[in-house]
């Protein structure tokens, strides 16, 4: 149910989302325990051993694999968030589109 509701926000900001989900998982506060190994759905703390220099890089080491999320530079809030997954956007698409 909310995960229909967010898909229906979604749509009517970006109609064409769809087209682009090659794979989709949905997970709940319970799943993020299990596989995040975090008891809490909240931010990663940030420390002077996980920031900037030290930040777990978008660019995973793996071809074609890459990360975005609280616990990936630059970091946790819903500006860092979207800001590592516009970096893994920038990769996929190598630098051909600006927004």
């Amino acid at each position: 149910m909310l995960k229909s509701k967010i898909r229906e926000r979604v749509l009517t900001v970006f109609p064409r989302f769809e087209e682009g989900i090659v794979h989709e998982l949905s997970g709940e506060p319970e799943a993020w325990e299990k596989f995040v190994v975090r008891r809490e759905v909240v931010g990663f703390p940030q420390t002077k051993e996980n920031t900037f220099f030290n930040a777990v890089s978008y660019r995973s080491g793996v071809d074609r694999l890459w990360l975005c999320g609280d616990t990936i530079f630059p970091g946790g809030g819903t500006i860092g968030v979207s800001v590592s997954g516009y970096h893994v956007f920038r990769s996929i698409t190598n630098d051909q589109y600006s927004l």
